[in-house]
């Protein structure tokens, strides 16, 4: 009983920054999707020692373990689209390629000049 308490407790928090995200991007009409600002507000609060891990250990660790779920739909939306995927193959092939290495040498600079 007091595990289910606390899975409901994780999921209410993680679903309060959800909303809290949706309502700032309803407000401010950003042009950043509320998912993100959700999130982004979670990590605030997490780093200011507002929310701690434990309290969102219970659902996060169920979320992170079936990740591999939620890219399902994702597969499926792009076998719909074979052919705009066939059509467009080297730009998506050149985007992903240029993104993933700007990703891995922004972090590895950023982790050279943090580790300091």
């Amino acid at each position: 009983m007091v595990s289910l308490i606390k899975f409901i407790r994780s999921g209410l928090i993680i679903a309060l920054f959800l909303m809290l995200g949706k309502f700032i991007n309803d407000v401010s009409d950003l042009p950043i999707p509320s998912a993100i600002l959700g999130l982004l507000l979670l990590f605030l609060a997490l780093n200011l020692r507002l929310v701690k891990v434990k309290h969102l250990t219970p659902t996060s660790s169920l979320l992170l373990n079936n990740m591999t779920l939620f890219f399902v739909p994702v597969g499926v939306g792009l076998l719909q689209h074979l052919q705009l995927l066939h059509s467009y193959w080297l730009a998506i092939l050149v985007s992903s390629i240029v993104s993933t290495l700007l990703v891995l040498l922004t972090v590895g600079w950023l982790y050279q000049r943090l580790a300091k």
